[in-house]
């Protein structure tokens, strides 16, 4: 058989094998363990065979069947699924079908699908689904005794799930390749058609990233009531190899209280028996069975009413989701886009409610018959956290109201910086004239400072010349006076001389004026001049 897949028969024979290792792998998970205990259990009375019996048992409900004890403790059926041991076997058949995947060589080297391809992966997923369901009717059966009796029909359906999801799973990876130099890369959800892959790829960090909390807030509540679960281990006494499977059954256990305590996160209430229940308003529990692992239950009591504001702790890995498909899908056309965001959270709510009801169960017919969450409580606030933090989302990355609101506010700061520029401006312009005014002023005080001392400097000059013409003018009427009074004693010799001459002045005087009227000259004529006479030029 060649394993190019051009026989039908070489993906069948390929799955038909991988579902024999499943099983037997899956087989021994469970049974080393109980033969361990059951070595090591001084104190039992359970034989090997009855070790095998329960191993078996807890294989079927490990993979969401059921089992009907009769052992006078507890008396009906069990259909509580430990989600730790049901990830196990998933893993398990993933890795199983990825080797079948990859040795069909469903991928060419151009990184497309090679002719027949899907053929011969529904094959080999149909024989590994069939052989695997088949072998857990088997182990069914065979672990029927007269304390405990599986389900087969349980065991055939839930055997089938987890062989078809955990193959599918496997096929997908063996898609998977990186890319080198010469090959291209092959992702296995970009074979997926737009936009679908990128939903998935968001639903899925979604759902981690929830689960990832639950179980966080499991194991914060397991540290605070380490001794509250130490003295309930003290009390059960297993010894060193009971104690290794005692933690081993509360490590599968684990996954499941931290789906509830997701439950609990999200605003819904789990239920623990017969009128117990937790939630965000409060707790009350009763009697519980003796496992250290729910010691980390709390006590009974109501909560503070702030215990609400938890709701958005699940809220911050829905909103990563939706912020990475947000960013993935923004290339695509309008349609597909809206066809994303409208996936995207139904996916979610989807996903949450399926973990929610895998995780419900029972134990017994007692006051442990109902365990999980419950349902009705949970859909209401779910809705709430998924499609509010998913619309917060959609509004301010991929609708136009955040882009309108940043448009507006640069407008006003614009605006604002404007008016501020041109109320700097006049405030500067008003400090230079300011300034010019101040240096002016400055410069018109020394100005009249400097004439003022000018002025004064004249006044004095004035006054200093005034002074000396005064000292002067004193000077020369002292010098008159002295002359005077020499003058006076000189015209006292003179006088008779001066008086002859006034007598003979006015004699001649009198003589001119006769003439003048009488005793004119015939040839003398006026000029035109008053008081001039003219005289003819012979004489």
């Amino acid at each position: 058989m060649n394993s190019t897949g051009d026989s039908i028969a070489t993906p069948l024979v390929r799955g038909m094998i991988a579902a024999a290792l499943s099983l037997g792998t899956v087989i021994a998970l469970v049974v080393v363990p109980a033969l361990a205990a059951q070595v090591a259990g001084t104190r039992s009375s359970a034989t090997a065979l009855d070790a095998i019996i329960i191993a078996l048992n807890v294989l079927v409900l490990g993979h969401g069947g059921g089992i009907v004890l009769s052992t006078g403790v507890i008396d009906g059926a069990v259909t509580l699924t430990p989600f730790g041991l049901l990830g196990l076997l998933l893993l398990i058949s993933i890795l199983g079908m990825r080797r079948v995947g990859r040795a069909l060589q469903l991928v060419r080297d151009d990184g497309v699908l090679r002719l027949r391809a899907l053929r011969d992966a529904g094959s080999a997923l149909g024989a590994y689904a069939g052989v695997y369901a088949i072998g857990m009717a088997v182990l069914a059966g065979i672990g029927r005794s007269t304390d405990s009796s599986p389900v087969v029909t349980s065991a055939i359906v839930s055997g089938a799930m987890v062989a078809v999801l955990g193959g599918v799973l496997g096929i997908l990876w063996s898609l998977r390749r990186e890319a080198t130099s010469t090959i291209p890369g092959v992702r296995v959800l970009e074979l997926l058609p737009a936009p679908f892959g990128d939903v998935a790829r968001s639903v899925l960090l979604a759902l981690v990233g929830l689960l990832g909390v639950g179980m966080l807030l499991s194991v914060v509540m397991m540290v605070v009531s380490v001794p509250e679960q130490s003295s309930l281990f003290d009390a059960l006494d297993p010894g060193i190899v009971g104690g290794i499977v005692l933690t081993l059954v509360q490590l599968a256990l684990l996954p499941l209280l931290a789906v509830w305590a997701l439950v609990v996160l999200l605003g819904g209430t789990v239920g623990v028996g017969t009128s117990s229940s937790i939630s965000l308003d409060g707790s009350a529990t009763g009697v519980m069975p003796a496992l250290p692992l729910l010691g980390a239950f709390p006590g009974p009591g109501d909560f503070s009413a702030w215990l609400w504001l938890l709701l958005v702790v699940p809220a911050v890995p829905v909103v990563v989701g939706a912020l990475r498909l947000v960013r993935d899908v923004e290339d695509l056309e309008r349609r597909d886009r809206i066809t994303a965001w409208i996936a995207y959270p139904v996916a979610v709510v989807v996903g949450v409610l399926l973990l929610a009801g895998l995780s419900t169960g029972g134990i017994g017919e007692g006051r442990l018959v109902h365990l999980g969450p419950q349902m009705s409580s949970l859909i209401l606030p779910l809705l709430g956290v998924v499609v509010v933090s998913t619309g917060v989302v959609l509004v301010a990355l991929a609708s136009p109201v955040v882009p309108w609101v940043r448009a507006q506010t640069a407008a006003l700061r614009a605006r604002v910086e404007s008016a501020e520029s041109a109320e700097g401006s006049e405030d500067a312009e008003f400090s230079g004239r300011s300034g010019r005014g101040e240096a002016s002023g400055a410069r018109a005080d020394e100005g009249a400072d400097g004439t003022a001392d000018e002025v004064s400097s004249d006044d004095d000059r004035a006054d200093d010349d005034r002074a000396d013409d005064d000292r002067a003018d004193d000077d020369r009427a002292d010098d008159d006076r002295a002359d005077g009074d020499r003058a006076g004693d000189d015209g006292d010799g003179d006088g008779d001389e001066d008086a002859h001459a006034d007598d003979d002045r006015a004699a001649g005087d009198d003589h001119a004026a006769e003439g003048d009227h009488g005793g004119l000259d015939p040839d003398s004529r006026t000029t035109g001049i008053d008081g001039g006479v003219s005289r003819p030029s012979g004489r």
